[in-house]
């Protein structure tokens, strides 16, 4: 009886093997046949929808709950809050009586009214999804450029918004153009690799990098086995010290190079020059 039912368990095990491995293969063969098409005109399934829906949710709700909220209503919070959603979250987003740009209307999926978030989600939640963004949606982390007085300053006036009418909005906005958004400029987790800065930056965009995830590209020369270089750009001796100078500003090394500034914090350079010196194929 005991050998019939090992059987009969190992006969299960490989029926679900089985139908796991035809999944598979029929996904490769449908991915590989470009029927499956990744124009942003054609909308998701309904399904697929609903699964991404409810997978942000329990993701972010798991990492959320313990977030501890500071108080929301600190003379001038709101203001900055108005700053930095103006510069940074109104293109995608919208406000009040104000249309996302152009390019934003065109993006599947398209970015959420904030005004129904705020309605419906946690101070926790929204400040979680502000700081470390939302993959394969176009919504950046701002844990790496914005101060967390910024961040706590953006979750404090999304709130508002439910309760602002156009006019409203205006007045406000019109308001927090006297204040600048603070930018952070220290490193947010010093635990955290410095590949993830380097993603931050987009660094892979234009180059491969030893430890970083990302397209096979050649557009600027490949950062690996950096300390084996002699010179930065043709022109600085390779050292630490002068490749955070070459992050920092590369124009002012050489005015006919092709790489942009990025507006890289100092912190940020320093992080980045000690990875790329010391990862080694």
């Amino acid at each position: 009886m005991a050998e019939h039912h090992k059987r009969h368990v190992l006969m299960m095990l490989l029926g679900a093997a089985g139908l796991l491995l035809v999944g598979a293969v029929v996904a490769i063969t449908v991915l590989l046949s470009g029927l499956f098409t990744t124009a942003a005109t054609k909308q998701h399934f309904w399904v697929t929808h609903r699964v991404l829906d409810l997978g942000l949710e329990y993701s972010v709700r798991r990492r959320a709950d313990e977030i501890e909220v500071p108080d929301l209503d600190v003379p001038g919070m709101h203001e900055l809050g108005a700053a930095c959603y103006r510069e940074n979250c109104v293109t995608c987003h919208g406000a009040p009586g104000v249309a996302p740009d152009s390019y934003a209307l065109g993006m599947l999926p398209a970015p959420t009214n904030l005004a129904h978030v705020a309605a419906e989600k946690s101070p926790q939640w929204l400040y979680y999804v502000t700081r470390k963004g939302v993959r394969m949606t176009g919504m950046p982390a701002w844990e790496y450029r914005l101060s967390d007085r910024s961040l706590w300053s953006l979750v404090a006036f999304i709130e508002t918004l439910p309760t602002l009418d156009k006019a409203t909005y205006r007045q406000v906005a019109a308001i927090s153009e006297q204040v600048p958004c603070e930018t952070r400029t220290t490193i947010p987790d010093p635990s955290l690799n410095a590949e993830v800065l380097l993603r931050q930056y987009g660094c892979h965009t234009c180059h491969r990098i030893e430890g970083v995830i990302g397209p096979a590209v050649d557009t600027g020369p490949p950062l690996v086995d950096w300390h084996r270089r002699a010179y930065i750009a043709g022109v600085l001796p390779n050292t630490r010290e002068n490749l955070e100078r070459w992050i920092l500003d590369p124009e002012q090394v050489s005015p006919r190079t092709l790489m942009p500034d990025l507006g890289v914090a100092p912190a940020h350079a320093r992080a980045m020059s000690e990875f790329l010196f010391t990862q080694q194929r």
